[in-house]
């Protein structure tokens, strides 16, 4: 079957590399315009050859003619089942089995587990697996032992780490400072993100307050402010304020501070007709990515909007740390999970939910670009 996807072409290494996209749905089966793909040799074929790249993107492999990028909704590969085979050395044969009736072998040191107590592991070409709800509930019923930290079948006990490795200095003001005296600002592209001038003006977005959170040296609340909004950029990190403030001033439209995002006042309450978010959710501890969401909607009015630029990336240490579109439907979109079935109401309404095509190459393949509306029902 031929891919039949729009091209973009992408700046790498000084040669243009025609790319195409293709795309996975959250239950492991590619679509093509929409649809899924349902010849089984062709879907076979392709997620035999799904390989990662340098950047922790997922493509076709043997395409000499183009780059083909993988877009999972959650992972590449999506387990359906799973069979445990212990050998006599203590080792074990994990087989899973994936939709086109593809199979592998899964990596028994790579088993990991998210918040929602949800299972990934690594095949043995590298390509980042979930196991779905049903292959881990068979995982479980063949096991004799199992806690947070392991599973065991019989003799063998498979470890089970946890999702991302935190990182304790991402908490620390102070390191952020030194990365910036130090020049290691590999997020810094010394301008704005590139896609504001491609997407803002299209919106005709009247004069509002807009917030940057982990501004880091201004370059996107300038652009804002540049534009007519009255923009608040915060970051943690003192030398960051300090460059931000040496190159694009402060005045009545654009002030910077620097603060603990964490720790804003309870005056900022519902202040912000839109936050822009560009570096800082993938910046900070996985841990504490819920306690942001719940920051982002405090600060907004009624209807406040949130601009993001995301990447979903494989990327399990950080920062940046990675995450999947499914990650950010569940933070976002769906209804947090307390409180009377009833009563439950999602955080934010989606106004437009994509993966960008126009992205620099660094980039291109895993920037989720959201806009969303605080939902104002919400209780918390």
């Amino acid at each position: 079957m031929a891919i039949r996807l729009n091209k973009v072409s992408s700046d790498l290494s000084s040669e243009v590399i025609p790319t195409k996209f293709l795309a996975i749905d959250e239950e492991g089966y590619f679509l093509l315009d929409g649809l899924r793909v349902a010849e089984q040799s062709t879907g076979l074929d392709w997620l035999s050859r799904i390989r990662m790249d340098e950047r922790g993107r997922p493509f076709l492999s043997n395409e000499p003619e183009t780059r083909i990028l993988i877009e999972a909704f959650d992972q590449p590969l999506v387990a359906l089942d799973v069979e445990i085979s212990p050998r006599s050395d203590g080792t074990a044969l994990i087989i899973a089995r994936f939709p086109y009736g593809f199979s592998t072998e899964l990596k028994a040191d790579s088993f990991r587990s998210d918040e929602w107590d949800r299972f990934y592991a690594r095949s043995r070409e590298g390509v980042p697996v979930v196991i779905s709800r049903a292959a881990q509930s068979r995982l479980f019923q063949l096991a004799t032992e199992f806690d947070d930290d392991s599973v065991t079948f019989g003799d063998l006990t498979l470890p089970i780490q946890p999702l991302y490795q935190n990182l304790e200095e991402v908490s620390d003001s102070g390191w952020w400072s030194d990365l910036y005296k130090k020049g290691d600002t590999r997020w810094d592209d010394g301008e704005a993100h590139p896609l504001l001038p491609m997407i803002v003006p299209h919106m005709k977005i009247p004069r509002s307050r807009v917030l940057v959170l982990g501004c880091g040296a201004g370059h996107d609340a300038a652009w804002w402010a540049q534009r007519g909004h009255i923009v608040t950029g915060v970051d943690f990190s003192e030398e960051a304020i300090a460059r931000a403030k040496t190159k694009y001033g402060e005045h009545d439209s654009l002030k910077w501070v620097q603060a603990d995002v964490f720790n804003l006042p309870a005056s900022w309450s519902s202040q912000f007709d839109y936050i822009f978010e560009h570096t800082m959710f993938c910046a900070i501890s996985p841990e504490r990515r819920e306690e942001l969401v719940k920051i982002w909607w405090r600060l907004l009015t009624p209807r406040g909007r949130i601009m993001g630029f995301v990447p979903v990336m494989d990327k399990l240490s950080g920062p940046p740390f990675g995450t999947s579109e499914w990650e950010m439907r569940r933070r976002l979109l769906d209804a947090p999970q307390h409180g009377s079935l009833s009563k439950r109401k999602p955080r934010f309404i989606p106004i437009i939910w994509n993966r960008e095509k126009n992205s620099k190459e660094k980039r291109l393949g895993h920037e989720l670009y959201f806009l969303i509306e605080r939902a104002d029902s919400l209780t918390d």
